[in-house]
């Protein structure tokens, strides 16, 4: 049935789909169904057939800040990454949820559109930039927010304000609720082409200096403390290169958990639980994963 409904609505779709395939990180078994949608609409309807017919369901962007469990997801996983369209138009630019922050923010700067530079080479799309309110050296994505596009809990297609998003470091109203973002509206500022570029490109080089990008992760691990870093934090109590199976603090940069070579997400989980043991024993500080696990 779910198959016939997927292909009577042209919505693209992989059924017992290796997760590993889908997240940043390479971990997690199989899924039931991996499916598409490539509009509002689409992911509309195929919420509400899922829903009327129990089917537990998830959304998913480009899978740079989740982990699925090693037993899969006995469900369907509503992927945005085919709604990636974007429109500029003077100073506003609309974006669908499954376009890369990467490509969002340098289509921004070619355009002479400033505010988003700080998002190139965040490994993560539109979407799950707004749902995690993301950000990078001072910045966040909310800042140039007009308003979000999202399918409640009901199918229905709606629009919030800004405001109305509730934004704060790493959250938005979004994480307290079983929606799915599936386009965002930007108001920027003119720019200097040529200085954004030169920005950005510097970015970039410190990111390949600085983090270890040759090594699947999730991105940062642990959310920043307040009035800390916890790369430092992780650093100073000496982790840098624990392991568990194939999980590693990262040689190269404390606050990235990496795989190694055929990690489980039991392996993750299990060396982030003892980090997040060492750093509260050692410094009294509790780290929060910023990870999230399925």
């Amino acid at each position: 049935m779910l198959k016939k409904f997927l292909e009577d609505n042209k919505i693209e779709a992989k059924f017992n789909e290796s997760l590993k395939k889908h997240t940043t990180f390479k971990v997690g078994g199989n899924a039931l169904c991996i499916a598409e949608p490539d509009d509002a609409e689409k992911a509309s309807v195929l919420i509400r057939y899922l829903k009327n017919n129990n089917i537990d369901f998830y959304f998913l962007g480009n899978g740079s800040n989740v982990i699925f469990n090693d037993k899969g997801y006995n469900g369907v996983i509503i992927k945005t990454s085919a709604m990636n369209s974007i429109n500029i138009k003077d100073n506003i630019i609309i974006v669908g949820s499954g376009l890369s922050l990467t490509s969002l923010s340098r289509t921004a700067a070619i355009n002479s559109l400033t505010g988003l530079e700080y998002c190139y080479g965040i490994p993560g799309n539109v979407g799950g930039g707004t749902f995690m309110n993301a950000g990078a050296y001072g910045g966040e994505i909310s800042t140039c927010i007009h308003s979000v596009t999202f399918i409640d809990e009901h199918g229905e297609i709606k629009t919030i304000s800004k405001k109305e998003c509730n934004f704060s470091y790493r959250h938005s109203i979004f994480m307290e609720h079983k929606w799915l973002i599936t386009g965002v509206k930007f108001e920027m500022k003119a720019g200097n082409k040529e200085e954004m570029l030169i920005f950005m490109d510097d970015i970039m080089q410190k990111r390949r200096n600085k983090q270890p990008l040759d090594k699947p992760s999730a991105g940062s691990s642990f959310k920043r403390p307040n009035g800390y870093f916890a790369a430092a934090l992780i650093d100073e109590c000496g982790l840098k290169g624990l392991t568990v199976g194939g999980a590693q603090v990262s040689e190269k940069h404390a606050g990235f958990i990496v795989n190694i070579g055929n990690a489980t997400c039991q392996d993750i989980v299990d060396l982030a639980d003892k980090v997040q043991k060492i750093v509260y024993d050692k410094k009294g500080i509790i780290l929060e994963k910023e990870m999230i696990i399925i």
